[in-house]
C-alpha cells in the first residue's frame, strides 16, 4: 500500500491523465465530462486541480454514463431542453426577456416538486414571485415545505458555494438554481470572484439530478464579463436558442 492511501481512505487520486487511461478516452473528453457534472472529480490544492477515485470511475462506466448527453431535461420555455446536469449560462438585453425566462424555469422545476434556489437581488426575486403568482403558483405553501429557497447572494466565492451546495443537498429530489448575476454587481464583486463561483459549479456543485441557469444582463456587464459567462457554463441560451458554448475553457 503507498502512503497516502493509508492516509487517505478514498485510495490514491488520479490525475486527468490518469483517468483518461482509465477510461480510455481523452484528457479533453475527460474535463469536459467534469465541466458537465456527469463524472464526479476532487479540487485539490491552490491550483484547484482535478483528481479522481478509481471507484468513481468504475461507478461511471458500471453506470453507464458514458454518453457525451445525458438524458434530455425540459428547461421550462420555448421547448428547450438540455442535459441533465448543465450549467447554463442566458445572455439577455431585455430585463422583461428574463423575468419571463427565469419565471418560466421556476414554474416547470415547480411544477415538478423539484427544490429551487432563487439567487437574485429583492426587486428581481419579488417581480419572479410575482409571475409565479400570476400562474397560480402557491408560493408560500413551497417555502414552507423548503422547495423554494430566496437569496440575496453571500459575501465571497467560497461561502456562495457552500450555500448551494448545503441548499442542493437537503433537497430530497431534483434541484434548481437560479441566479440573476446582478446580485454579485450589487456585492460589489471583481470580474475574478465572479469567474471563480462559475467555475466551481461544474466540478462539484452541478450534477445528474441538478440544473444551474445563470442570466447575465448584457445591457449591464462588460466584453470581459459577457465572455467570462461564454467561458464558463456549457451551454448559453440567447435570443431564445440554446446553443451549445463554443467558448467553454476546460479549468
Amino acid at each position: 500500500m503507498r502512503k497516502n492511501e493509508k492516509t487517505n481512505p478514498m485510495g490514491r487520486l488520479l490525475n486527468v491523465k490518469e483517468a483518461a487511461e482509465f477510461l480510455n478516452v481523452s484528457e479533453m473528453t475527460v474535463r469536459r465530462w467534469t465541466n458537465e457534472g456527469s463524472l464526479r472529480c476532487y479540487r485539490v490544492g491552490g491550483k484547484r486541480q482535478r483528481r479522481f477515485t478509481v471507484q468513481d470511475l468504475q461507478d461511471y462506466l458500471a453506470g453507464g454514463t458514458r454518453s457525451d448527453e445525458p438524458g434530455p431535461i425540459p428547461i421550462g420555455f420555448g421547448g428547450l431542453e438540455a442535459p441533465d446536469g448543465s450549467h447554463m449560462t442566458h445572455l439577455y438585453q431585455d430585463p422583461g426577456e428574463a423575468l419571463d425566462v427565469g419565471s418560466s424555469y421556476l414554474l416547470e422545476a415547480l411544477n415538478n416538486n423539484e427544490t429551487v434556489l432563487v439567487v437574485a437581488p429583492n426587486d428581481r426575486a419579488r417581480a419572479l414571485i410575482g409571475k409565479l403568482q400570476e400562474h397560480g403558483t402557491d408560493v408560500e405553501r413551497f417555502r414552507r415545505r423548503n422547495m423554494l429557497h430566496l437569496s440575496e447572494g453571500m459575501d465571497n466565492p467560497e461561502m456562495q458555494a457552500a450555500f448551494i451546495s448545503e441548499t442542493a443537498s437537503s433537497s430530497n429530489g431534483r434541484f434548481r438554481l437560479l441566479g440573476d448575476m446582478l446580485w454579485t454587481k450589487n456585492k460589489g464583486w471583481p470580474l475574478e470572484a465572479i469567474r471563480d463561483l462559475e467555475e466551481m459549479a461544474p466540478s462539484s456543485l452541478a450534477a445528474a439530478g441538478k440544473l444551474f441557469l445563470c442570466q447575465y444582463y448584457l445591457g449591464g456587464v462588460s466584453g470581459q464579463e459577457t465572455m467570462m459567462a461564454l467561458e464558463t457554463h456549457s451551454y448559453a441560451i440567447f435570443k431564445g436558442k440554446l446553443w451549445r458554448s463554443p467558448y467553454l475553457r476546460p479549468v
